[in-house]
Formats: structure tokens, sequence, C-alpha cells
């Protein structure tokens, strides 16, 4: 069964049984977990007092829902008038409505993929005003995303690039209702299909077929998977299921035909000039430049548009009081960052950025560029520079059962020049099950063999939990692996590029939780055991600095004996105290994120303080490798106590760029 449908029937049970606790406790304000008595409109009750949506509450009650929409909760629905229901089922081949209804299934799949339970995914009710050119965060309960984009009036808001919202906003006490002119539906073509059945992409489609990359687009559910049975401790379920996910990043026809590519012949030609090692080789030899150039644009796992590239969730509200350093470094609170895809091209990765500026609302993702969002000078990148590669966010996210697809505006290849710069990684992008089963979207215990990248040892007291700290995945000190007891874990990092680097870790501190690791990297020692109980003031680490912010007009010290910093004005900004503490082998935080523990490592909004101000939040050099090739790296993390340990990110410094590295 789907996993969506049975979240689904187990809400509906609950509810069931709930709304009988109520009828017997109707004085109280909270009956049971999922039934709260309360006054007002609900769902059942707009859809009640409204005819025009019959056909779509009969669905509902055909598959036992009806009931959940009279029930407490936070719940988007998208819903269909009679019209578009009856529409739908003539396309779908049903004689009529009763038809319809005779299939369990069909109702199922079409009622479930309309609502969004924002209450058992731990978030609450969409409105337009969240919308974006791409998909709503939380899955249906189909379990699948729902996407959005404007329509050409610019003012009406489509659903999956078809259904509009001809009443949007309806709040009802349980959730809120956007009516729709049409039923919300999805692809249910495998990948592979999808691709040899869209004529926009008819020449992509051949080259799959040519280098017989096509029947790695193939499968969906791994089904030798099964759910342990291990119990569920810190609310941190096990995945029900082990899917699998593709994303094709693809130039469509027009975009290969504007750049001289009319034939596979021509493609070819352009792979060669590009992997000129693979020439002449057999297009189905995975080292051949056709085959390089064609799985260059298949990442193994699957992403939507705003998931190729992270922005940064929170603002940083509480830092310096300096308008003009503020101006420089933070650009009013918004900062894009870098990300990095694995495709299945061999030893290759892929740079993604996005520019988000002031002065714009939205940014679409950047390929391989070569200019470092970092860097202020980059004001607006699309509109003052010429030749990025990004998405057309009108013909991307088409979603299919196993895979997504994005069109890019210029041909994508591998460039190794990109790369050299600071690479920092996110430990989840190593992982392609995590984003594949959508694991990242909230706290998990992850099974010992369930992501083929990290291993453990197989002692029954060794456990995994993905952990995200402010509700949604979050890059870089807003989420993380905790690995519990005494072990030695193997994660496969990279590729990386070849070059020199400083290679770091970056970590939180928990002084209670935490022990003492030792790290390897292809199995040789990083140095001296690493206590993660320490915070950055530890004599060893050498946070000296005393930090001020300003806070109701108010100086504040971030943390308790912490000063104003005012006696430290010549060293105003911390950077001499960023040399001492890289000599001892650590490095603050980035400034580029943000952190919302300023007071004693206690989770508090209050403050949205800048991580590099955080002593909890911690990088730690390991060590300088030089590498000849692109290639994947082993790192060991041996716990050498029976605590928790954290994964984080790993960061990749060029040897050369360490002198003038920037501080976010």
């Amino acid at each position: 069964m789907n996993l969506g449908k049975l979240k689904q029937r187990v809400i509906v049970l609950s509810c069931l049984l709930c709304m009988i606790v109520a009828v017997a406790c109707t004085d109280s304000d909270d009956v049971g977990d999922n039934y709260r008595t309360f006054t007002g409109e609900t769902i059942k009750d707009f859809l009640e007092a409204n005819p025009e949506y019959s056909e779509f509450e009969q669905a509902l009650e055909k598959v036992n829902a009806l009931s959940l929409m009279a029930s407490y909760g936070k719940y988007t629905c998208f819903i269909p008038d009679n019209q578009a229901v009856n529409n739908y089922l003539t396309k779908k081949g049903f004689s009529s409505f009763e038809a319809f209804l005779d299939s369990t299934k069909a109702v199922e799949q079409m009622v479930y993929y309309h609502i969004i339970d924002g209450e058992s995914n731990g978030v609450g009710t969409y409105y337009t005003t969240a919308f974006g050119t791409s998909n709503i965060e939380t899955k249906n309960m189909e379990g699948r995303f729902l996407y959005t984009n404007l329509d050409s009036d610019g003012a009406t808001w489509l659903i999956n690039n078809s259904a509009k919202i001809v009443s949007p906003n309806n709040t009802m006490v349980n959730g809120v209702v956007h009516t729709v002119d049409q039923v919300v539906e999805g692809n249910d073509d495998i990948l592979s299909d999808y691709l040899q059945n869209d004529a926009r992409f008819s020449l992509y489609a051949e080259a799959l077929r040519k280098t017989g990359l096509i029947d790695s687009l193939t499968k969906i559910e791994d089904d030798t998977y099964v759910q342990p049975t291990t119990a569920v401790k810190d609310d941190a379920p096990l995945p029900t299921r082990r899917l699998y996910g593709f994303t094709a990043l693809l130039e469509p026809d027009e975009v290969l035909r504007a750049n001289g590519i009319q034939t596979l012949d021509d493609m070819r030609a352009y792979a060669e000039s590009k992997y000129p090692s693979g020439k002449g080789l057999d297009d189905t030899n995975r080292a051949s430049s056709l085959n390089m150039f064609v799985a260059y644009h298949l990442i193994p796992y699957k992403l939507t548009s705003s998931q190729l590239c992270p922005t940064r969730d929170q603002t940083v509200t509480q830092t310096f009081e300096d308008p003009e350093w503020q101006r420089e470094n933070y650009r009013d609170g918004k900062y894009s960052l870098d990300n990095y895809l694995f495709p299945m091209a061999p030893n290759t990765l892929i740079n993604v950025q996005k520019f988000v500026w002031r002065d714009q609302a939205e940014q679409t993702p950047i390929f391989n560029d070569v200019r470092n969002p970092y860097n202020p000078k980059y004001v607006n990148m699309i509109n003052e520079e010429e030749n990025v590669v990004t998405i057309d966010l009108a013909n991307s996210n088409l979603d299919c059962l196993n895979g997504e697809v994005h069109s890019l505006t210029g041909m994508l290849y591998y460039d190794e020049k990109v790369y050299h710069k600071r690479l920092r990684m996110d430990f989840t992008l190593f992982l392609p099950e995590m984003w594949s089963n959508d694991l990242i979207s909230g706290h998990h215990t992850i099974p010992r063999g369930y992501c083929k990248n990290i291993t453990w040892d197989d002692k029954e007291s060794v456990s995994m939990k993905y952990w995200i700290r402010y509700g949604t995945h979050s890059y870089h000190n807003g989420d993380m692996f905790m690995v519990n007891g005494r072990c030695n874990a193997d994660i496969v990092i990279g590729p990386i590029p070849s070059g020199s680097y400083e290679v770091r870790i970056g970590y939180q501190v928990r002084t209670n939780d935490y022990g003492i690791v030792q790290y390897y990297l292809d199995g040789e020692p990083c140095g001296i055991p690493l206590d993660m109980t320490k915070t950055s003031v530890s004599p060893e680490i050498g946070f000296a600095q005393s930090w001020f912010y300003l806070y109701g007009g108010v100086e504040q010290a971030p943390f308790t004996g912490w000063s104003s910093g005012k006696e430290t004005e010549d060293d105003y900004y911390g950077y001499n105290n960023d040399k001492a503490m890289h000599n001892n082998g650590y490095m603050k935080a980035g400034d580029s994120y943000v952190s919302l523990e300023p007071a004693g490592g206690n989770y508090s909004p209050i403050h949205a303080v800048s991580a590099r101000n955080d002593i909890y939040a911690v990088r730690r050099v390991l060590k300088m490798v030089t590498w000849s090739n692109t290639q994947t790296h082993v790192l060991r993390i041996s716990n050498l106590m029976d605590k928790s340990f954290q994964l984080d990110y790993i960061e990749f410094m060029p040897k050369d760029l360490i002198e003038d590295e920037d501080t976010h």
C-alpha cells in the first residue's frame, strides 16, 4: 500500500475513534490526540454547504475520509467542482460517476492527491502567500509533491501547471480550502517512458536509447526492503519503504538546436569536444564521450527545483551593529548558498548556486558557474551576466512516478575549473536514499543498510537518526545525522575533484550527549581525537572574541560570561582570532548560516544570530591532502565512547585559497 494511503488510513481510524469519545466528552477542549471539539466551519461543512462540490464529497465518503474533514487538523485541500470531476472521469474512461465510485483504488488516488495533511507532518496549512514557482514543501496524501506557478495573467495560481485555483484561501477551523477548476493529477509514467513520450526531449530520448542509459531509469521501489521492527525513540520513525528516484536536467530540443545540435551525430560530436578521452568508444561504454555527456544530466535521486540548491531558511537578525559591515556581508539578511549534485557520469559532480538579492524575490538555480555567490560583487547575476545555465521554471518540475525533469536554458557539461573553490558539502548529499524517500523532511531513524554509502558496526546498541532543527530541512547547522553508541562508521564522500585541500568537518557541540571521536580519511588518521563536548571558548580551541549585538536597542552578549566587545576594538570582527583558532586546528562556523542557539546551547528563536557567533557551532581541521584524480573517498568516524557523534557537513578548501578565505 502507498505510504500516503497507509498514513491516511491510520489517521482516519484514529479520528473515528476520537469522534466516538467526543460524543461523551463534548465539554472538553481536547479529546484524544487527533480530535478536539471546536466551533466554526470545517472542511466537511464547506462541502455540505456548497452542492457544486458534492461529487468530491461523495468520493471522500467512499474511502472513509469525509470524517477526516470534520476532525481537528491542519489540512490543505484543493477541491474540484462537479464539472471538473466529470471531465476527469471522461478522460479516464469511466462511463459514469457511479462506475468511478465502484473503483476504490481510483477514488483513493484522486481524493488523496488533493489533500495535504499538515498536522501529521508537523507543518501548518498552505495559503497562496506561501506559494512560489516550485513545489509545496509537504507531500500530499498520495505521497507526491504538488507544484505551483502563476498563470500567464500573473495573478492566478496553477497546481501542477494545469488546475487553476478559482477561489483561494477559504479558511476553515481545520485547514484551508482552495477550489480548482480541474482535478489535480500526477503523471504515473516511469521516467524512462516519460522522456520517450515528451516531444520536447526527443533527441535526448534517442541518446538515452543509443547509450543504453534508458534502462537505468526504470526502477521504482526496492521490494526486498522490510521495515525493521526496532523500537522507535524520540519521534524518529523508521522508513516504511525504500524508493528509487531520478532527476533529469535536460536541454530540450530547441536549446540543443540553438547550440548547433540537430542530430545524434551532432550531439556525439559536441560530447567529444567536452569529454575527449571517450572519443571513438562505443556509445554503450560508460567511458565514451556520448555516454558521459548523457549520464552527466542524470542524478540518481529525486529532486524538485527547490531542492536543487538551498537558501538560508532563517534571517540573521542580530549581528554587528555596524551597518556597512552588515550590508557588505549579509546583503540585508539574505544569503544564497551553493550546492553539489553527484550525477550518474563516473567521477563527476555538478555545482548549483542560487543568487538571491534584495531587489529580487526569487532566483533560479545556476549550474557550473565560476562566479561565487559569497562574493558581494555579483549583485544580480541573471540580469547582468550572460551565458548562465539555469532552469526554465515554466518547463521544469515535470513530475513522474520515479523522477523529476527540469528543462535547462543552456548546455550542461563537466568542467573541473569550476571547482577550484571551497567545497562545502552536507552529508545528506552522499546518501541518495534520503532524498528519493523524502526522509530529509523530518526526524527519522535510519536502519542499517538503508543507505548504501554509509555503514556502521553491526551492534544492536548502535543506531543512526537524522534530525532537523528548524522544522524543515536546512543545510549546515540546520540538520544532522546522529550515530548513537561506540562503533566505527564509514561514509563514502564525493567524488571530489583532484587538487590539494585542507579538509574540515563541521559539527555542533553537545556538552552532555556527545563523546570523543577519531576521524580517518582513506584509512589514515586525522590528527588527535575530537572532543565534541567542548565549546569553542575552550582554551585548546581558542575562541576569544567578545562579540556583541543589539537587541531592543541594548547591547547583548550572546553567551554567559561574554563582555560587550568594547575592550577588543582592535579586533572588532575577530579576524585575528580566526587566525589563532586556525593555528589550533579549529574554525568558527560560517557567517552565511544562522544559529538559533545563542544562549547556552538551548534552542531559541528569539535571537537569530550568525553561526559565526555561536560557540556551539565549530569546524575542525582534519588534515591536508593532495589527490591526483577526481574520485570518491571514505571518511571513517570511530566513536570512542558509549555516547553519540554527529555528521553535519564537510569542507574541502583548496590550499592556495586559504590565506584569502572569507568568513562565509
